[in-house]
């Protein structure tokens, strides 16, 4: 039996999501303009050069950690690819019942971390999102979602919000409340990276897109005083923790704290912001590739990246064991809405 009979016409209704999406966005303060993206082979180069900066950041938290996972892979690439998938396989009109359909065709079930497993079973059992987020032990406040987001934003390059609704119908698969909004903000942070001057000002464009109420919005404005007032990186980083108020380590709103830390005291080094994030703590397999992907996206594929940058990585995924990252940049670059990719 195919998903459509499994879950009869539900992978395009998507109402419930509709019905919620509504609610959030009351909560958004208003979007700002929407930047040209920029011209196209220049966004070739930044889309490869987010993929890049994604596996530096993997290779980093491996080298870190003696926890990593085996061979010369990273759940936060599964996650980028596996959203890169969605885009292809349904296109931007995706809906979140889509999303869930693909996990069970593609993701490996021992993969998800605990909200992406509970959500995994729920969808077995044949529940739609958004009710397939949360399993009352708080993991849908988790960071897993935002390792999902910030393909969004390199198919809107210059268009904050509209990453942020993508990333939305993602999150609600497996996340709720802050876990969601964490997502919504890396998609429009990495949106934001394609047209913005500085990481400063992608970080800053970047807050238009969650609610101002939310966790994830006041550390990341929290974190954008401190470096603003000339705080030391120790300091910085300690202000993520209070912000947060928890003491998990995979706390979304610390995630997004020190992300943009690290973006922001890596004085316009992609090496050095991958390198603080690592340092700063949290689970750095999300932290460093996901600071590694905007890194990437604000410097280029040109940016002068270290040898042991990767030009190949494995997944976990189905039919995706070993990826080119340049090959990955041109699908990416085919579902952004621009013209056809590079030949």
């Amino acid at each position: 039996m195919g998903l459509d009979g499994f879950w009869g016409d539900g992978l395009l209704r998507d109402k419930p999501s509709r019905e919620k999406d509504a609610r959030v966005d009351e909560l958004l303060p208003p979007a700002g303009g929407i930047d040209p993206p920029p011209a196209r082979a220049v966004l070739f180069d930044r889309i490869h050069g987010g993929w890049i900066g994604r596996c530096l950041g993997a290779h980093a938290a491996r080298r870190e950690s003696s926890a990593g996972v085996a061979g010369d892979r990273s759940d936060a690439v599964d996650r980028a690819v596996l959203s890169l998938r969605v885009l292809e396989s349904y296109g931007p009109g995706f809906t979140s019942a889509q999303v869930g359909g693909l996990w069970l065709l593609t993701l490996p079930f021992l993969r998800p971390f605990a909200a992406e497993q509970a959500a995994y079973l729920r969808l077995l059992d044949g529940e739609l999102p958004p009710t397939t987020a949360g399993d009352g032990s708080g993991s849908d406040g988790s960071g897993e979602a935002m390792m999902r987001a910030d393909m969004y934003g390199y198919v809107a390059p210059g268009d904050p919000r509209r990453a942020a609704r993508l990333a939305r119908k993602d999150a609600v698969v497996s996340h709720g409340g802050e876990g969601m909004y964490a997502a919504m903000w890396c998609a429009a942070l990495a949106a934001a990276a394609f047209t913005a001057r500085d990481a400063a000002q992608a970080v800053g464009v970047s807050l238009r897109h969650v609610p101002v109420e939310s966790r994830v919005s006041r550390v990341v404005r929290d974190v954008l005083v401190a470096y603003a007032r000339g705080w030391a990186w120790d300091d910085g980083v300690a202000e993520v923790g209070r912000g947060s108020g928890s003491d998990d380590r995979h706390d979304a709103s610390g995630y997004a704290g020190l992300i943009a830390a690290g973006l922001l005291w890596g004085d316009a080094d992609p090496v050095r912001q991958i390198g603080l994030t690592v340092r700063g703590g949290w689970d750095v397999h999300a932290t460093a590739p996901l600071v590694g992907s905007i890194a990437g996206v604000l410097h280029g594929a040109e940016a002068g990246w270290p040898a042991e940058a990767s030009t190949r990585i494995e997944t976990a995924l189905p039919g995706e064991s070993v990826c080119a990252l340049g090959e990955l940049a041109r699908r990416t670059l085919a579902v952004s809405g621009t013209e056809s990719p590079l030949m």
